[in-house]
């Protein structure tokens, strides 16, 4: 027994004039969510985490003895321990930048030159990011 009703999602499709493409796209998701069984709690976080992992976001949490803000322009400075922020790309390029934390090694023309700190490969060594592309660790 089928839990997605397609005839009333097709119907939500043509209500919003959704994208043809777009519309084709969910149905295929729908197709591979339709035969999974698990508590409604669980169904919800998966797509959380299908989410944010689809687009390269990263999930991993922030210990609670750390504190993180949003860097502001001007506010930064060589030497302050700065991460990605963990929707800061998408793609491949936000599966390899995302949530890693980092140094602050120069700063040039507004642009926050990053090395990492966490020993994973690739090393991003002397990559430029936009302050709003960072968070900064103040606790």
């Amino acid at each position: 027994m089928s839990k997605v009703n397609i005839d009333w999602v097709k119907e939500q499709f043509v209500a919003v004039k959704l994208k043809k493409k777009v519309g084709l796209a969910v149905l295929d998701l729908l197709e591979a969510w339709d035969p999974i069984e698990m508590p409604e709690e669980d169904l919800k976080e998966v797509l959380k985490v299908f989410s944010k992992v689809a687009l390269g976001h990263a999930i991993a949490e922030t210990p609670k003895e750390e504190l993180w803000v949003q860097a502001q322009p001007g506010q930064l400075v060589v030497g302050d321990i700065v991460r990605v922020r963990h929707d800061a790309f998408t793609g491949p390029l936000g599966a390899t930048q995302n949530g890693r934390p980092g140094v602050v090694a120069a700063i040039r023309s507004g642009d926050i030159i990053f090395n990492s700190t966490d020993g994973q490969n690739p090393m991003l060594d002397g990559v430029h990011y936009r302050p709003q592309q960072l968070e900064k660790r103040i606790k």
